[in-house]
């Protein structure tokens, strides 16, 4: 059964799970900023690890898909949802510095010299005078993501050689209702005044990834039967 903007009843639940954090977090950017910075969105705090496990969702959800059709999609196709996994893989040791707090590791002196937080991951060296994160995980990866959520789902829709160049790459195209709510997330944390907002915009955008590509517009690619 399906309500308005072709919102399945399914998709209901999850969103407002995933938006409870923000708002209490939202809600603490005005009220309890310290407590926002010190513990709710401090590394390893609660709002990391929610973000990492979106990630790690992310990746065995691709991976569990790549084993069901291993024997029903081109070599090119699954390679491709294999990049994907490895994409979210990524972004999960990032998001923990490979487990260097976890695990009490040392860092090298490469990222005790170039690391903004002396820790081993890439999105926060700073190499030249100039933040990776910025260039590449700012600045670059916004624009990917309007291109992803705003033009692609357009262009799939009234484009059948785009259409079928999506489909031969594997690219999970996101529903409505997931473009809507990654909007009103970042509408909603943009007038948030605490620094640490981005960690809340991380965290909710992660999650609404994981759900485009749980529930995809074109999810009859990922289907084995």
């Amino acid at each position: 059964m399906k309500l308005s903007l072709n919102i399945e009843k399914k998709h209901i639940l999850p969103l407002i799970l995933i938006f409870l954090p923000i708002f209490y977090g939202y809600y603490l950017c005005f009220c309890n900023e310290t407590y926002l910075g010190s513990v709710y969105t401090v590394e390893d705090g609660p709002i990391e690890w929610l973000t990492v496990v979106a990630l790690m969702s992310s990746c065995i959800l691709w991976i569990v898909r790549v084993v069901k059709l291993r024997k029903k999609k081109s070599l090119l196709f699954l390679a491709l949802m294999l990049g994907v996994a490895a994409v979210f893989f990524f972004g999960a040791g990032e998001e923990i510095s490979w487990g260097q707090r976890l695990f009490g590791i040392e860092p090298s002196e490469f990222f005790k010299h170039n690391n903004s937080q002396r820790e081993m991951n890439i999105h926060n060296l700073v190499l030249g005078g100039k933040k990776i994160n910025k260039i590449i995980f700012g600045t670059f990866l916004g624009i990917c993501v309007s291109f992803y959520l705003l033009i692609l789902p357009v262009l799939y829709r009234y484009s059948s050689k785009i259409k079928n160049y999506i489909s031969k790459l594997a690219i999970p195209v996101p529903r409505n209702i997931f473009i809507l709510s990654q909007i009103f997330l970042f509408a909603l944390i943009s007038t948030c005044p605490s620094p640490k907002k981005g960690e809340l915009l991380e965290y909710g955008t992660t999650w609404i990834f994981f759900l485009i590509c749980l529930w995809p517009l074109n999810d009859d690619l990922y289907k084995s039967d």
